[in-house]
């Protein structure tokens, strides 16, 4: 069986014209150098090497083969370089999975800076509601927001943030509800809700103090924020939305945050990976950033 690690170890020797410089390219040993240049001419049946105690050189075949194994330490040394590169800084093409209201909110705005910064990148964004199967879909990092402990996994994670969504409301739509005082007074009310099965019409919101589940009559279902969003500017109904899809609207008076004390149960915000060994640049570069983009807006 053929073992192309002694032809670039016999070639890395006729560059060199040393076993002890080629066994320092190699990171190996002088002795085990020579104990796979003398298997090599074992197997190939003859001497590549005069040695003598002074100095090496090589024998007629042994020229003629040096340069035919040249073609090996150049394409090693190209292909080292190319991995390299890869793991020094931000290049290639990195797939990720995010929940489509990330999406729609920071996450655009943050890519769309990420590959201005690194021009060698190429991103690949695949907005889903649903668990991806990072392996079988080819999924070099997948991002996900859950109110609950993520499952046990051979993934390895990161938290990223932490972050609530809230009550709101177009003015127009408050003003015809004079009688707004506590929150169970939004019982029943017209909403904009996301898609959710069974318990859409439910909402689960906390003040710290105590948890409560509030029933409301959907009239739009959507998994797009900005369908929601444009619904609830609109005067349809009452919304719960991340402040990062609504902060806008609030800050023009499009929207107003209804019962500040309230809001949803905590979602952490994770980034999952395969592992951190190995990990190419542009992958640890994106969650590094990501990190320190969150960490910053608070």
């Amino acid at each position: 069986m053929i073992d192309w690690n002694d032809y670039w170890y016999f070639a890395l020797i006729a560059q060199e014209g040393s076993y002890s410089r080629a066994a320092v390219r190699a990171g190996v040993s002088k002795s085990v150098l020579s104990r796979r240049i003398s298997a090599l001419e074992e197997r190939l049946g003859v001497r590549l090497i005069q040695r003598t105690t002074r100095r090496l050189a090589l024998t007629t075949v042994g020229e003629q083969f040096a340069q035919e194994c040249q073609t090996l330490v150049i394409q090693s040394e190209r292909a080292r370089a190319v991995v390299q590169a890869v793991q020094e800084y931000p290049q290639g093409t990195l797939r990720i999975s995010a929940p489509v209201f990330m999406a729609e909110t920071w996450l655009g705005e943050f890519i769309s800076e990420f590959i201005a910064r690194w021009p060698q990148t190429i991103l690949q964004l695949i907005a889903v509601n649903r668990s991806v199967d990072m392996i079988a879909e080819g999924i070099d990092i997948a991002l996900s927001a859950s109110s609950e402990s993520l499952p046990d996994s051979s993934l390895h994670y990161k938290k990223l943030d932490t972050q609530f969504d809230i009550l709101v409301a177009s003015p127009q739509w408050i003003a015809q509800f004079p009688n707004l005082k506590s929150i169970s007074d939004l019982e029943g009310v017209p909403a904009m809700v996301r898609h959710g099965g069974d318990r859409a019409h439910q909402w689960h919101l906390t003040n710290d103090r105590q948890e409560i589940m509030l029933t409301v009559s959907p009239r739009l279902h959507s998994n797009n924020l900005r369908v929601l969003l444009q619904a609830a500017t609109g005067g349809n109904g009452v919304a719960l939305l991340p402040l990062s899809a609504c902060k806008e609207e609030l800050k023009a008076g499009a929207l107003v945050q209804l019962f500040p004390e309230w809001r949803s149960l905590p979602k952490q915000i994770y980034v999952l990976f395969p592992g951190s060994r190995g990990m190419p640049a542009i992958a640890r570069y994106f969650i590094d950033e990501l990190t320190t983009r969150l960490a910053d807006r608070g």
